[in-house]
């Protein structure tokens, strides 16, 4: 079987030959390139092309360190303006009704940002970004899907990340984790008002990507339960999953959720939200459940997307828990596993132990 049937026949319960090992290596990748770190062997080969000699896929995310297949742009009277300086980057974007500004912060390498001052501070900030919201448009692009199928040859699949619930857009993109608290329970109706506003902006990207011939998803959400609690997750999150995925469903497409923080509280949550897996679930000595809390709750309903915490492909971290780790999660979930690293592989691994991984893979499905 190929990389590509092996993952199907896990979302679709079928037999497969072995357990499929489909990894992220672009944080290692890129990172260790940027410093001049990336090892001789590799420096003139492709993503896919590394994975393969590592016995490995790739899990190729549409628009994430690659072009995306679903592109976007905003109609109606909207300037936007980007101002450089140095690692800072100021994006100020103009509406008839309003003006939002961006502040991120690029790390010395140029490799990724993080955002140090949100678009959305005060109640009047909504009014311009709906106006965003409302002219948004929306399309899928065949052709650079088919170039983005050749850089994967065939070793791997091509998904794609739909845009964050909610709740999870307010946490991580627009507002931040306390200004988001802070105004669930100051401006409660104004809140859940935008975030209406949001799931209709998303449902633009749900109608292209349904008919679109990317068979598997997954809901980019990084949740952790230290920032969306139970109660928070019941309320605003889990019926959203269980429409999406009962939307998606219907086109005949599977949908994961993307959970790559402490997240034992949530386990039992997880089932009910209609969804074929979870990506990134990280277990201990990284997160905060053990294998066996997620057997109990999750047994082989759900699709375990990755599962290797990353600090096992650390050089300090002995390889034989490594061995040990992939033997177990395996004799534990044989039928609905896809076997990855959780949540990406890390700059400072030895990347040796991927390899390893695919040789235990081997010896046991002889």
């Amino acid at each position: 079987m190929t990389p590509e049937e092996r993952i199907l026949a896990v979302f679709e319960r079928r037999p497969k030959d072995k357990i499929p090992w489909n990894i992220r290596p672009e944080c290692w990748y890129f990172t260790n390139k940027a410093k001049g770190t990336l090892p001789a062997e590799y420096r003139n080969l492709s993503i896919a092309e590394v994975c393969r000699r590592w016995g490995a896929s790739w899990r190729c995310y549409s628009g994430y360190s690659v072009e995306s297949a679903v592109k976007v742009r905003f109609g109606g009277d909207v300037e936007t303006i980007v101002r450089r300086e140095g690692r800072i980057t100021v994006t100020t974007t103009k509406t008839p009704v309003g003006t939002l500004r961006t502040v991120s912060k690029r790390d010395e390498l140029g490799t990724t940002q993080r955002l140090m001052e949100y678009p959305i501070k005060s109640l009047e900030d909504f009014r311009p970004f709906r106006y965003l919201l409302e002219n948004v448009e929306v399309w899928f692009d065949c052709e650079a899907y088919e170039r983005l199928r050749r850089l994967v040859g065939g070793n791997g699949i091509v998904s794609y990340f739909f845009p964050r619930t909610p709740l999870q857009a307010l946490f991580l993109k627009l507002m931040g984790v306390t200004r988001t608290i802070k105004f669930l329970f100051r401006h409660r109706h104004e809140v859940e008002g935008l975030m209406e506003d949001i799931e209709r902006y998303n449902d633009k990207f749900y109608e292209v990507i349904a008919s679109s011939p990317i068979k598997i998803l997954n809901l980019g959400e990084n949740i952790d339960v230290r920032i969306t609690s139970p109660k928070l997750f019941k309320k605003y999150c889990l019926p959203r999953y269980q429409e999406r995925s009962s939307y998606l469903h219907k086109r005949g497409k599977f949908v994961h959720i993307h959970v790559d923080g402490y997240a034992k509280p949530l386990l039992p949550l997880f089932k009910e939200t209609g969804l074929d897996g979870i990506e990134a679930l990280t277990p201990k000595p990284v997160g905060d459940f053990t294998l066996e809390d997620l057997k109990d709750a999750l047994g082989d309903e759900m699709v375990i997307v990755d599962g290797v915490p990353y600090i096992f492909f650390v050089p300090s971290m002995g390889v034989e828990r490594l061995e040990r780790f992939v033997r177990k999660i395996i004799s534990m979930f044989p039928e609905n596993l896809v076997l990855g690293i959780s949540d990406e592989l890390p700059p400072p691994s030895d990347e040796r132990r991927v390899k390893r991984v695919s040789e235990i893979i081997d010896e046991l499905c002889k």
